[in-house]
Protein backbone atom coordinates (compact mmCIF):
# COMPACT_ATOMS: atom_id res chain seq x y z
CA UNK A 1 0.00 0.00 0.00
CA UNK A 2 0.85 3.73 -0.72
CA UNK A 3 1.36 6.33 1.51
CA UNK A 4 0.02 9.57 0.06
CA UNK A 5 1.02 12.87 1.81
CA UNK A 6 1.15 16.62 0.66
CA UNK A 7 3.68 18.75 1.45
CA UNK A 8 3.31 22.70 2.18
CA UNK A 9 6.88 24.47 1.02
CA UNK A 10 8.08 27.82 1.76
CA UNK A 11 10.82 29.00 -0.96
CA UNK A 12 13.29 31.83 -1.58
CA UNK A 13 11.60 34.60 -2.84
CA UNK A 14 12.04 34.55 -6.71
CA UNK A 15 12.99 30.66 -6.60
CA UNK A 16 8.83 29.27 -6.69
CA UNK A 17 9.45 28.34 -10.73
CA UNK A 18 13.15 26.96 -9.89
CA UNK A 19 11.78 24.44 -7.28
CA UNK A 20 8.49 23.21 -8.98
CA UNK A 21 11.04 22.57 -11.68
CA UNK A 22 12.71 20.04 -9.60
CA UNK A 23 9.39 18.80 -8.35
CA UNK A 24 8.52 17.46 -11.63
CA UNK A 25 11.64 15.50 -11.45
CA UNK A 26 10.86 13.57 -8.79
CA UNK A 27 8.95 10.20 -9.36
CA UNK A 28 6.96 10.65 -6.34
CA UNK A 29 5.57 13.69 -6.82
CA UNK A 30 1.97 13.08 -8.45
CA UNK A 31 0.32 17.01 -8.21
CA UNK A 32 1.91 20.09 -7.65
CA UNK A 33 0.29 23.85 -7.03
CA UNK A 34 1.42 26.97 -6.91
CA UNK A 35 -0.32 28.85 -3.94
CA UNK A 36 -0.72 32.34 -1.96
CA UNK A 37 -0.16 32.80 1.46
CA UNK A 38 2.22 31.46 4.17
CA UNK A 39 3.36 28.78 1.82
CA UNK A 40 4.31 29.43 -1.98
CA UNK A 41 3.76 25.52 -3.02
CA UNK A 42 1.57 22.18 -1.72
CA UNK A 43 2.97 18.90 -3.77
CA UNK A 44 1.09 16.31 -3.46
CA UNK A 45 3.55 12.83 -3.35
CA UNK A 46 3.15 9.32 -2.68
CA UNK A 47 5.70 6.82 -1.51
CA UNK A 48 6.01 3.23 -0.70
CA UNK A 49 6.32 3.80 3.25
CA UNK A 50 7.11 6.33 5.79
CA UNK A 51 10.87 5.76 5.57
CA UNK A 52 10.53 6.78 1.94
CA UNK A 53 8.48 9.46 2.50
CA UNK A 54 11.27 10.94 5.31
CA UNK A 55 14.26 10.12 2.83
CA UNK A 56 12.74 11.79 0.43
CA UNK A 57 11.43 15.06 2.13
CA UNK A 58 15.04 15.39 4.39
CA UNK A 59 17.52 13.84 1.60
CA UNK A 60 15.79 15.28 -1.18
CA UNK A 61 13.76 18.04 -1.20
CA UNK A 62 15.69 19.88 1.89
CA UNK A 63 18.56 19.63 0.47
CA UNK A 64 17.20 21.94 -2.37
CA UNK A 65 19.01 25.43 -1.82
CA UNK A 66 15.63 27.21 -2.99
CA UNK A 67 13.63 25.83 0.03
CA UNK A 68 13.43 27.64 3.11
CA UNK A 69 10.90 25.15 4.75
CA UNK A 70 8.90 22.36 4.46
CA UNK A 71 5.69 20.75 6.68
CA UNK A 72 4.92 17.32 5.63
CA UNK A 73 1.10 16.17 6.37
CA UNK A 74 0.48 12.14 5.83
CA UNK A 75 -2.50 11.25 4.70
CA UNK A 76 -4.78 9.39 7.07
CA UNK A 77 -6.96 6.41 5.44
CA UNK A 78 -10.04 6.68 7.88
CA UNK A 79 -11.53 3.37 6.49
CA UNK A 80 -8.34 1.44 7.67
CA UNK A 81 -8.71 3.61 11.38
CA UNK A 82 -12.64 2.76 11.57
Amino acid sequence: MSLKAYILINTQIGKTTDVVKKLKEMDETRHIDVIMGPYDIIAQVETDSHESLSHMVMKRLQGIDAIKHTMTCTVVNLDEAV
